[in-house]
């Protein structure tokens, strides 16, 4: 009997500690789903006010106003140097390059992308608004005017015709006339090839024989110095930098008032901008005077040319 007395006893005492332990359980169970509750409150609280950050680290807000930064997409050819190209580490860089940069570094609420593409397909990007902006020293002439906007200038242009070092037939080109029946060696597309093209339009009788290229333009000289081409237009500061890298047996030739604007409509390269983006431009055109202003546009223009062809706009 006392056996048995002792066994009941022993049952009881264990079933109550069984009780109180799944009490004890159960209270730890509730405590912990108040506690990750409250963290997921917790959380979304601190959430709401927080900024994004991009990829690289940097805060991704625009000037201090608490709203994401607007990509903005511009597009290059990565030519000529030095104003556009792509260094031996596979970077892009050159005149145009950084001072679109330091134009941009002025303008928190954007964040510019820069694309190399094919020269003509920078258009087409303008076109359809893939690109906002278009990097490649851009000349003004009036069927561009009427398709795109321009940027105020950012370049002090000047044209030479280059011909070969030993040529005696020409001092200076006041005249494209000069040229009837010589052949010239150019880029489609670009403002020196169509002066060449309206030319010849204008001169039936009188024509220029155009060799389309896509070469390089030291290829382009170096074809001009052998006699395989009569002669090249291109911007003097341009034919400077490869003639002091690569010492061509070559000729400079001035262009008239008459020629130089039968190439350019201003003596001034732009950066130009697809229509519809003219808050776009307008902030362009703001940093752009100021990074003429603080003599950052000096500092890169004599980097890479030797000299200042900063245009000091009014």
């Amino acid at each position: 009997m006392l056996n048995l007395g002792e066994n009941s006893y022993e049952k009881k005492k264990e079933r109550v500690f069984i009780m109180r332990k799944n009490k004890v359980l159960k209270l730890v169970s509730l405590f912990t789903a108040f506690s990750l509750l409250a963290a997921m409150l917790t959380a979304c609280g601190q959430n709401s006010g927080d900024t994004e950050v991009n990829n690289s680290g940097s805060d991704n807000t625009g000037a201090g106003t608490g709203t994401e930064a607007v990509s903005v997409y511009a597009a290059t050819g990565g030519s000529p140097k030095p104003f556009t190209y792509v260094d031996e580490n596979n970077n892009l860089t050159g005149h145009n390059i950084e001072l679109i940069e330091a134009v941009f570094e002025r303008l928190p609420q954007y964040e510019l992308q820069i694309e190399v593409t094919d020269f003509s397909s920078i258009f087409a990007g303008l076109d359809s608004d893939r690109y906002q902006i278009g990097v490649n020293n851009f000349a003004m002439n009036e069927e561009r005017k009427e398709k795109y906007l321009f940027s105020d200038a950012m370049f002090e242009n000047r044209y030479v015709a280059i011909v070969a070092g030993d040529s005696t037939e020409f001092d200076s080109i006041q005249s494209l006339s000069q040229f009837d029946a010589k052949s010239y060696v150019g880029n489609a597309g670009v403002n020196v090839t169509t002066a060449v093209e309206n030319y010849n339009e204008e001169n039936p009788d009188n024509q220029i024989v155009i060799n389309y290229t896509e070469a390089d333009l030291v290829i382009q000289l170096q074809d001009v110095e052998s006699g395989k081409y009569d002669f090249l237009l291109m911007d003097k500061p341009m034919y400077e930098y490869y003639n002091a890298e690569y010492n061509f047996n070559l000729k400079e030739l001035d262009l008239s008032d008459d020629v130089s604007s039968s190439v350019m409509a201003e003596p001034y390269s732009f950066f130009i901008v697809s229509k519809g983006n003219e808050e776009l431009l307008e902030n362009i055109n703001k940093a752009l005077a100021e990074v003429i202003a603080d003599g950052t546009s000096k500092e890169i223009n004599e980097k890479y040319f030797g000299d200042d062809y900063t245009p000091y706009n009014e």
